[in-house]
């Protein structure tokens, strides 16, 4: 399965932070404020991350992460099905 590595970048201009993708268009903006650069970083890099939990997800398959006494795999392998869901649009 091979996937294209999208590159979207944060970049502030005056009072606002642009979503930039690989060609310099903006994609989505955030007005500055307290944690505007980290929701501006994370936007960024929400492509990215989309396609990462996508794999993590495929390679589980229809299976539940395993427990390890501190934290459920089932409601990790749950939260991160939903996560893409929602990332989607389908939930």
């Amino acid at each position: 399965m091979k996937r294209t590595l999208i590159n979207w970048k944060a970049v502030p201009k005056d009072k606002i932070w642009l979503i930039q993708d690989e060609d310099g268009q903006t994609v989505a903006s955030i007005i500055n404020g307290e944690e505007s650069k980290k929701y501006a970083n994370l936007i960024a890099a929400s492509p990215y991350l989309l396609e990462a939990l996508k794999a993590v997800v495929a390679l589980i398959g229809d299976e539940d992460l395993p427990d390890n006494g501190e934290l459920s795999g089932a409601a990790i392998s749950d939260m991160a099905r939903s996560a893409i869901a929602s990332a989607l649009g389908d939930i």
